[in-house]
């Protein structure tokens, strides 16, 4: 047992947010906080592993990368795309012409994130990975990332709920121990499958929602960028600030998965003029009454 002025003491890190990789985000009081654990759910290919990625990358922070559900080559050019801006398909196409020295030099840089690529891996296996950080560098990673939480093999033979259950348990205790900031990326269940619905917090598949101290959805809106339709941040529990169950409380991101960029919204976006024709010519077709677009000047 400890009094509460040695606890805080003894946990110095405890707590911190990492740094701000989106400012809207941080405007609204969500951080991704040091020994805790948050979630970040979405329907398949809506983005959330480019949208950790960018956090891995962009916050600074020093950690660990559990890759279970995208290869090597994958997060390498999606990375590259991020530290370089350049497109996810030009990267790809200079690999093919043999001329990727330039983003071969971008990740070779780039050293804070150690990335693992275990296909299932068990909580033994997160765990050794994490001794393993500190064994190397003298010092727990500050943050560690799942992707995603279906991928971990549970060895006491749980299924369901039950092993859903047991992994985030763990997750909590490593992140408390560490003080790691752990991110766990999850799916959604229903009609938020579609990947352009609000979300609530009962859409988080397994209902796995009880230990987190954030809790993040991920969906398309209607808003529309230059990069194409803006990415909607749920903030659905947050013991820590605002959040709303509900899925009242949601903030656009400028989602340009083309460079795997995710930036907050600009001023001066606006509908491309590609989009607004093509919803015009769908109105006139249907008949349907005019929907109001809003330009940002």
């Amino acid at each position: 047992m400890l009094l509460l002025t040695h606890a805080k003491r003894k946990a110095k890190s405890a707590g911190a947010p990492i740094p701000v990789v989106w400012q809207t985000l941080a405007d609204n009081t969500v951080h991704f906080r040091r020994s805790q654990v948050a979630m970040v759910a979405a329907a398949p290919g809506v983005g959330k592993s480019a949208y950790t990625l960018n956090l891995a990358i962009r916050s600074g922070a020093h950690g660990i990368y559990m890759s279970a559900d995208s290869d090597e080559v994958t997060q390498a050019i999606r990375a590259a795309a991020i530290l370089t801006g350049d497109r996810v398909q030009d990267i790809e196409a200079a690999y093919k012409q043999e001329k990727g020295a330039k983003y071969d030099k971008a990740l070779k840089e780039f050293t804070r994130v150690w990335f693992d690529f275990d296909a299932a891996p068990s909580l033994k296996a997160i765990e050794e990975e994490v001794l393993a950080y500190a064994y190397m560098y003298g010092k727990w990673p500050e943050l560690l990332v799942l992707d995603n939480l279906a991928n971990v093999f549970d060895e006491s033979g749980g299924e369901g709920f039950t092993s859903l259950e047991s992994t985030m348990s763990f997750l909590v205790d490593l992140a408390r121990k560490t003080e790691a900031a752990v991110v766990v990326l999850h799916h959604v269940v229903g009609d938020a499958e579609s990947g352009d619905q609000p979300l609530k917090l009962k859409d988080i598949r397994g209902k796995i929602t009880k230990l987190q101290t954030l809790v993040l959805g991920l969906a398309y809106t209607d808003t529309f960028t230059p990069q194409g339709r803006a990415l909607g941040v749920y903030v659905l529990k947050n013991r820590s600030g605002k959040a709303s169950a509900a899925g009242d409380l949601m903030i656009e991101l400028n989602a340009d998965l083309d460079r795997m960029l995710i930036n907050d919204m600009e001023q001066g976006g606006g509908v491309p003029d590609d989009v607004w024709e093509e919803f015009k010519t769908a109105v006139e077709a249907e008949g349907a009454p005019e929907r109001r677009i809003y330009e940002e000047m």
